[in-house]
């Protein structure tokens, strides 16, 4: 009788069980599964980390290698090495061009791992000059077949094979260029080789373990005051642990707060089911049945239920990496197998156990407090908070604090990221508190509206948490909706009319003339100066760059430029004579400087402050004369830093042109400047914003699902809600119908409260939405901000219909209760 009996009564209110479930499941087959795909990756990256970086010892830099390190990698005991340039240039035929990453390497490549051909021939194998091996892409956007040839720089190529996958390139990124691998003899005749600034120069190592660690130090020591990196395998990090690993971790946390959200509407399944057993427990306990014994039923049952919805969510889990694997592509590699992780299970297991736990113990503690002879005689039942209540609560946060620590491995990031959760829910509650207090002192004077917000404040209404967490949980989907809007506005579906859409990057001063005249709209073309910066206000890049945050790498080379007034795009905010560019400086050995606001900031620099740059082994003193501000109207060109044109004149530069062309002028001119200037990289303005919304849709899928299950959450907190209150709204409709009120009254009446949760809802969820968008949308992608308003009237709408739907639902279940019988219960 002690488990059967709250097993049955479990089971004969139907509604229960199937709000703990399905909260449950929601919670542990999210969790399951993202855990998985987490072991997954990291079991992939320990098993092929060598095979992923190219190398035991990866030597890489922007510029040549100089002769004392190539001749100082040559006189290593090697087993193997491998040369690898990586750039990117046009590749075209007589009809069509397409921007490629070209990757040059010797013939060792590769030391780890197998370059699989669509063939099945090894790479070894092809040992004929002048071939290539392409992907896919190149060969629809290029309209060839293996055997074909196109033309790359000014050599043709013999298409080889085409290439289904790298072993160093594992995860299908968003990236420009399709790839094409060649050899690095064949390198010299494109030609392209001493015109491009942009080479990626990298050296791959294969040496024995215990010689690594030697290796890497000498090199290291060679290049202490070069600009040239050089790491092991251990210490590199991948495409896949930057992406995969990153992302996933960031889904991981959105699911945390599922089981937070869960874990609240667990505990007001339990707390509600509980009330409606408070006779049956007086009863066992008038018989001689012990608090104790009662107890360990009900937490037997819960148990039981835990252990049901761990075996139902790794079911769902299951079907979910079965079924929906090509949801997880974007950020998973090619080569992994997706099935469930015994340890993941063992981990979702764990968190049932212990999420049960903390339920029982903050809501079966209750029933020591319950005097049999009150509830028999239908006296209020008060609960007490006792210091075992403050011990489970905090027993919540710890448990809660650990989820974020196994996850996140970091003391400091989990206590800040719970510091956060905990400023979002004060927020929320604040916002919350302040409008409900505000509407509480308004009266209106009609009678079915003041007694209907009269029942929003029914004592046990749960009108706070049901508000904060339905807010919550609507700034999240709010969110994800107006990054997508803002993204697509902005970039793809109205692309300013008057930005430029067609790109030119390092054109030649004498090939202006040329290009004016082959491209028929106006070209405007910008000076750009390749220079790094040495110092800010006396203090080393290198020292600067572990002081500053990641926004950029201050020790990497910038381009400058030369002007003598702002662009269209841009405006003045702060200068030392209003509305100028430069002032002059007393000082002659310093020249004036114009700086973006963006890297003013991150550099923590304003006006009259000092940066010392080097451009080619001539160093310049600046000084901050202005400061620039983007207007952020679109895809536009913008330059950290200006200079006046007689500073930078002279120097090394280059040009960075822009136009603006129709769709099938685009096209042609790709393969027109192609053929005559090989040197010149093309950028489809309108082609780079497709396949930017084309990776940022795929990753907004998988955030969109898991962003849903809070929403799930929220409407199961909902459902328990109204559950918690459905003897106060009987009792309450029960006297209202005894004393002459109309169904339609009642309706009315239900409808007024539900529409003012629903309605304050979506405007703190909104409003925090809208904030936390802005920010993310101006500062991190340099884009407007865009409304949806179109979608706010539905967003109102389609809430307004729902909450209604809910409440008249919910009121013809109340009425289905008849008053006389309900009163005679009481």
């Amino acid at each position: 009788m002690q488990y059967r009996l709250p097993w049955r009564e479990w089971l004969n209110h139907k509604v229960y069980p199937v709000l703990f479930s399905l909260s449950l499941i929601l919670a542990l087959g999210a969790y399951l599964t993202l855990d998985t795909l987490q072991v997954g990756v990291r079991d992939y990256i320990d098993a092929n980390q060598k095979e992923l970086v190219g190398g035991d010892v990866v030597v890489q830099s922007r510029r040549a290698f100089s002769d004392e390190l190539l001749n100082t990698v040559e006189s290593l005991n090697a087993a193997e090495i491998v040369y690898d340039y990586q750039f990117n240039a046009i590749a075209y035929t007589d009809d069509d061009s397409l921007l490629t990453r070209i990757k040059a390497v010797t013939d060792a490549y590769p030391l780890y791992g197998e370059l699989e051909l669509s063939s099945g021939r090894p790479f070894s194998e092809f040992d004929v000059t002048r071939e290539v091996w392409v992907e896919e892409q190149v060969l629809a956007s290029l309209k060839v077949a293996v055997g074909d040839r196109i033309r790359i720089g000014e050599a043709y190529f013999t298409i080889a094979d085409q290439i289904i996958s790298e072993p160093d390139r594992p995860l299908t990124a968003f990236g420009f260029g399709a790839r094409i691998l060649m050899r690095a003899d064949d390198l010299a005749a494109t030609g392209l080789m001493g015109q491009r600034s942009r080479i990626n120069y990298r050296i791959e190592i294969k040496l024995g373990d215990a010689a690594v660690a030697g290796v890497t130090e000498q090199l290291r020591t060679l290049t202490a005051d070069t600009r040239v990196r050089v790491r092991n395998a251990e210490e590199s990090d991948t495409s896949i642990s930057l992406l995969s690993g990153n992302f996933l971790r960031f889904l991981k946390l959105l699911v945390i707060a599922v089981i937070v959200l869960s874990g609240i509407g667990l505990t007001s399944v339990v707390k509600s089911f509980l009330n409606l057993q408070y006779d049956t427990i007086a009863v066992r306990r008038t018989l001689g049945e012990s608090t104790g014994s009662i107890v360990k039923g009900y937490r037997f049952v819960l148990f039981l239920m835990a252990l049901i919805g761990v075996l139902l969510a790794t079911l769902v889990s299951y079907l979910v990496l079965y079924m929906g694997g090509d949801v997880f592509s974007a950020v998973l590699p090619d080569k992994l197998s997706l099935g469930l992780s015994i340890w993941s299970i063992l981990k979702t297991a764990l968190i049932a156990v212990l999420l049960c736990w903390l339920i029982t113990g903050a809501t079966l503690q209750r029933l020591h407090t319950i005097k049999p002879v009150a509830i028999l005689h239908k006296h209020k039942v008060k609960s007490r908070t006792s210091p075992w209540m403050r011990l489970w609560f905090m027993a919540s946060i710890a448990g809660v604090w650990l989820l974020l620590y196994s996850e996140l491995e970091s003391i400091w990031d989990a206590s800040l990221i719970m510091i956060g959760m905990a400023v979002v829910w004060l927020i929320l509650f604040a916002f919350n508190y302040l409008l409900l207090r505000l509407i509480r002192a308004y009266v209106p004077k009609q009678w079915l509206l003041r007694l209907g917000l009269q029942n929003v404040f029914r004592k046990g209404a749960q009108s706070g948490l049901f508000i904060s967490v339905m807010a919550l949980t609507i700034m999240i989907l709010w969110v994800i909706t107006l990054l997508d809007y803002s993204i697509n506005d902005q970039l793809i579906s109205s692309y300013p009319e008057e930005a430029p859409n067609f790109f030119l990057l390092d054109v030649q001063l004498d090939q202006q003339q040329a290009l004016d005249e082959m491209i028929p709209a106006e070209m405007i073309y910008y000076p750009v100066v390749r220079a790094r910066l040495e110092s800010v206000n006396g203090i080393e890049a290198e020292v600067l760059k572990d002081q500053l945050g990641r926004y950029d790498d201050i020790t990497r080379v910038f381009n400058l430029s030369y002007s003598t007034e702002v662009l269209p795009t841009e405006r003045i905010t702060a200068a030392v004579e209003s509305k100028q560019l430069f002032t002059e400086i007393d000082d002659p050995t310093v020249v004036p400087l114009s700086i973006l606001a963006s890297i003013a900031e991150y550099l923590q620099v304003g006006l009259g402050d000092r940066i010392r740059f080097n451009i080619q082994g001539v160093p310049i003193d600046a000084q901050v004369t202005s400061v620039r501000q983007r207007l952020k109207r679109g895809p536009s060109p913008f330059f950290y830093f200006v200079f006046q044109p007689e500073v930078l004149a002279e120097a090394p530069q280059i040009r960075f042109a822009t136009t603006r062309l129709e769709d099938t002028q685009r096209v042609r001119l790709q393969t027109e400047i192609a053929q005559k200037f090989p040197g010149i990289t093309t950028l489809d303005g309108n082609s780079i914003a497709k396949q930017l919304k084309k990776f940022v849709d795929q990753l907004k899928q998988l955030v969109q699902i898991f962003t849903a299950l809070s929403l799930f959450a929220g409407l199961l907190i909902f459902a328990a809600s109204l559950i918690s209150t459905s003897q106060d709204r009987y009792r309450e409709s029960s006297y209202y119908r005894l004393m002459g009120m109309q169904q339609r009254d009642l309706y009315a009446l239900s409808a007024v409260e539900f529409l003012f949760l629903g309605c304050m809802s979506l405007l703190i969820g909104t409003a925090l939405a809208s904030v936390v968008s802005w920010l993310m949308v101006t500062q991190w992608f340099s884009i407007a901000f865009s409304f949806p308003f179109n979608l706010l009237v539905l967003a109102v709408i389609g809430f307004t219909v729902f909450m209604l739907l809910v409440s008249v639902f919910y009121t013809r279940r109340v009425l289905q209760t008849k008053p006389l019988d309900y009163v005679r219960a009481e």
